[in-house]
Parts: C-alpha cells; sequence; structure tokens
C-alpha cells in the first residue's frame, strides 16, 4: 500500500510521542523526571516536550515532585530551577492473574506498580474452560472491589495462562488439564466478561520475563527458564523480549522428546520432558500441586536429601538443556520450583551432570541458578502485559 493510501495523521503522532515519553518518566519512578531529560533521551524539540509535559500533567498522568530529588541547584540551561516529575500512582491500575489447574492468582497494581491486592485461590478440580473464565473474572472483580478502584480506572488485565499460547490469536491453542482448553479464545470471552482490556500470554513466559526485570536485569542478557510445577515448561527471554514460534504461539519445552520411544504423555506423544519429571512425584502431578513439594519440606526439615530423586529429574532437564542450548545458546537458565532448596539442588545438580559429559558445543558452560516462585512477582508479570500494550 502508498504512504498516501494510509497518511500517518498528526494525532498518531502526537499519541505516540505522549506514551514514549510517559514511559520514561514512568520507568524513571521515584527520582522523577525532568524536560531536559525528555528532550535529551527522544530528541524531540523543547517546545514539543513541554506541551506534552503539560498534556499528561492536564490529563492527571504525572504531577512535579514536591521536593525535585536532582536538588534546588541543579538548573536547566536558562537558570530556571529543574522541575521533576513523577506519573500519580493512584491514577490508572493494572490486574495481573496466572492460573494453572490448581489456582488461580490474582494481582491488582497501581501505575507505579506497587502491590494493592495479592491474593490466590484452589480451583475445583474437574472445571472446564468456560468456568475458569468466570473464576478469573469473579477473581478480579474482588481484587478491584477490595480496594475501591472503579473499572474504568483499570487500563487492563494481564493473564499468564497454562499450556501452549497462542499470543497474536490471544488464544489458549493447548492445554490438556483442563477441558476445552484447545484454540480457547480466553481473552476475548474476559474482555466480554469483565468490560476492560485484556492481554495474554504463557504463564512460564511471564514469570520468566519478570524474573529478568526485576531481578537478572543487567546480569545476563540472554535467559531461558524451567518452570516446574505441577508440570514442566520453558520460556526463553533474549534482550528483554520472549521468543515466540513463527505463527506467534509459545515454545513447550516441557515436550522436548528425551527418548522417542519413551513414557507416554498427557499431551498424547512419548519421550516428553514432563512426562518424564512428572513420574517422579506421580502423586502431585494428579492432584496439580507443585511437583517436589513434598521432598522439598522433608529436605527443609533435614530428613531427606532429595538427590536420588532430584538426580535423576535433573539428567532429565540437563538432557533437554542441551537442546535448548542448541537452539537458542542462552547465557543462563533459571530453574523456578517449589522451594529455594529444591530449586538450588536441580541447577547444582544439572551443571554436575553436564560437566560429566561436556560437549563441544557448550563452551563454556552456562551458568545455573534456582529460585522459588513468587505468586507476586508472577503476577506483576501478568499486569506488566497490559503497560507493553498500552505504551506500545
Amino acid at each position: 500500500m502508498a504512504p498516501k493510501d494510509n497518511p500517518l495523521r498528526a494525532s498518531d503522532v502526537r499519541e505516540r510521542n505522549e506514551k514514549l515519553v510517559l514511559r520514561l518518566i514512568r520507568e524513571a519512578g521515584s527520582r522523577g523526571y525532568s524536560q531536559s531529560e525528555a528532550v535529551q533521551a527522544t530528541g524531540l524539540k523543547a517546545p514539543s516536550v513541554f506541551r506534552i509535559f503539560s498534556s499528561l500533567e492536564t490529563a492527571g498522568f504525572i504531577g512535579p515532585l514536591v521536593a525535585p530529588s536532582l536538588g534546588d541547584s541543579v538548573r536547566e540551561r536558562k537558570g530556571r530551577p529543574r522541575v521533576c516529575y513523577a506519573v500519580k500512582a493512584g491514577f490508572l491500575f493494572t490486574l495481573g492473574v496466572e492460573f494453572w489447574v490448581d489456582r488461580v492468582s490474582v494481582g491488582l497494581f497501581d501505575f507505579c506498580g506497587d502491590t494493592l491486592y495479592s491474593q490466590d485461590q484452589q480451583m475445583t478440580r474437574g472445571v472446564d474452560a468456560d468456568a475458569v473464565v468466570e473464576i478469573v473474572a469473579q477473581a478480579a472483580e474482588t481484587a478491584m472491589a477490595n480496594v475501591g478502584v472503579d473499572k474504568e480506572r483499570v487500563l487492563g488485565l494481564g493473564i499468564g495462562a497454562p499450556g501452549q499460547v497462542n499470543v497474536r490469536a490471544r488464544e489458549i491453542a493447548f492445554y490438556s488439564r483442563i477441558n476445552g482448553m484447545r484454540d480457547y479464545p480466553m481473552a476475548a470471552r474476559l474482555e466480554a466478561r469483565l468490560g476492560i482490556p485484556v492481554s495474554m500470554h504463557n504463564n512460564c513466559s511471564v514469570i520468566a520475563l519478570a524474573e529478568y526485570r526485576y531481578r537478572l536485569m543487567g546480569k545476563h542478557d540472554s535467559v531461558f527458564m524451567f518452570l516446574l510445577r505441577s508440570g514442566v515448561n520453558g520460556a526463553f527471554v533474549d534482550g528483554g523480549r520472549i521468543y515466540l514460534a513463527s505463527d506467534g504461539t509459545t515454545i513447550e519445552t516441557g515436550h522436548i522428546a528425551i527418548d522417542r520411544n519413551g513414557e507416554p504423555c498427557a499431551c498424547g506423544a512419548r519421550g516428553c520432558l514432563e512426562a518424564y519429571i512428572t513420574a517422579l512425584d506421580r502423586q502431585s502431578w494428579e492432584s496439580g500441586h507443585w511437583l517436589f513439594g513434598e521432598l522439598a519440606e522433608a529436605m527443609d526439615n533435614g530428613t531427606a536429601t532429595g538427590d536420588d530423586v532430584l538426580g535423576q529429574a535433573a539428567q532429565y532437564i540437563a538432557t533437554a538443556t542441551r537442546t535448548v542450548n542448541r537452539l537458542f545458546r542462552p547465557k543462563h537458565f533459571l530453574i523456578v520450583g517449589a522451594s529455594l532448596t529444591v530449586a538450588e539442588a536441580l541447577a547444582r545438580l544439572s551443571v554436575e551432570y553436564l560437566a560429566k559429559a561436556p560437549s563441544g558445543f557448550d563452551r563454556p558452560l552456562p551458568t545455573f541458578e534456582g529460585r522459588a516462585y513468587e505468586k507476586r512477582l508472577a503476577q506483576l508479570g501478568a499486569a506488566d502485559l497490559v503497560l507493553e500494550t498500552f505504551f506500545s
């Protein structure tokens, strides 16, 4: 299509520039952000930046800091004191929801990203996809009512869903453990039910992205995360972006085949990584609870080392790691599990197994780290999906 057939409107440019500046102000946090900084960062002319700041302040997005963090001694080039602005935390809000077969977890955050509400609830086994939509919707409504936030002030709801997610279509492509979750338009159903915008991704992906943004940024430019919950999945973060397949779906690391004639898997194939790891703790898999949760308690109490069971799990993870490493070459692997004890043991044992028979393709060996799952971090990662959509 020729440019003249689809002209860029002045209003589009203004909105883009306003959101660009607003994002910079928000990322500056409590230290504030000045107009001169915006001019330098964006390349926009000073009068344009002045108009943007005025527009954002009039609309209620931002306000001047009472005591500029840069100090009264810092002045603009023309001698005026530098005034710093910050976003108004209570002007807009976001909801973040993460769920799997056993639980629904919901958080409500102000515009600065501070937590105002965080709860989770157990899901009744056997519920279908439509019932999950209603459970999520009621949980979101409870969060808004508890904090006293009007729906009109909520930018949207971000949801981290289990299984393979088609991010572009905003559908759950396939999740075997909840009936009806194949090509299921969950985002559209939630929008119709709640009347607010919904952004959607895989739950492992939102956890991985939150780990990268709030814990690992600056340490590693690429991270691959394994999530061991009631099943197994993985996500690859490269330069702050989640990797998607060519059709817009999330990757399914739990279903990498580590034995083509191996154990049958719930997905219908054989020899999947998830099938082997869940076989080590079948009770937790069947109940939808965290894998190795009971073992974690025994390890924390000093009544078990866990090396036998976790050693087998680590061998399976290490085998899958070799495949992941050939495809993505992440600098760092992160294993998130039921507890820090289990996750760190799996990381340590995986490194030991890989070191016994290093491949020429594995130089240098990637680093490994174990972390315990954090509910609030997962909720925040889901809520960040809303901000990404808003600022894009």
